[in-house]
């Protein structure tokens, strides 16, 4: 008979592999809530990653940072809502060093916050959502995948990957 320990160990296993890591990036919010009455595709998007379960989300410190400036900015009950959603299902990722200095050889921008987001996702194997250029780079080099704006949405609404 199997232990509890080992059965407990396979299903964490699986339920890791049947679970999706984004990082999204603050042009997806910006996209998403810059005219809240509109409800577009990238309102959409948020609002499903927000309900699925099996989607994961992580953000690094400067990108908590910027949501929550952001909140502010945007002045809106429905983008506070979706923020706070947003904020309430993201784990905080503490970056390690080592994650930076290999993004940052890939990541040319003088934004250290790019370089974060950037090793957030490495660190995490989170896909990158963003329409930011300054990560096309790293994501053609294959070291962080990185989806634009469309492509996540048209890679959440697949029957194939029914995110």
């Amino acid at each position: 008979m199997r232990s509890l320990r080992a059965l407990g160990k396979r299903s964490t296993e699986r339920s890791r592999r049947d679970t999706q890591t984004f990082l999204l990036d603050t042009n997806v919010l910006v996209a998403a809530m810059k005219n809240p009455a509109r409800e577009t595709e990238t309102l959409r998007l948020l609002i499903r990653i927000i309900e699925n379960q099996r989607i994961r989300l992580v953000a690094d410190e400067l990108l908590l940072e910027e949501m929550l400036r952001y909140a502010e900015i945007l002045k809106s009950p429905t983008a506070a809502t979706i923020i706070a959603a947003i904020l309430g299902k993201t784990t905080l990722v503490k970056v390690s060093e080592n994650y930076r200095a290999i993004c940052k050889a890939y990541v040319k921008t003088p934004d250290k916050a790019d370089i974060l987001h950037a090793a957030a996702c490495l660190q995490t194997s989170a896909v990158l959502i963003t329409n930011d250029r300054h990560f096309k780079k790293i994501g053609n080099e294959g070291i962080v995948k990185v989806w634009s704006i469309t492509e996540a949405i048209m890679n959440t609404t697949t029957s194939k990957n029914p995110f």
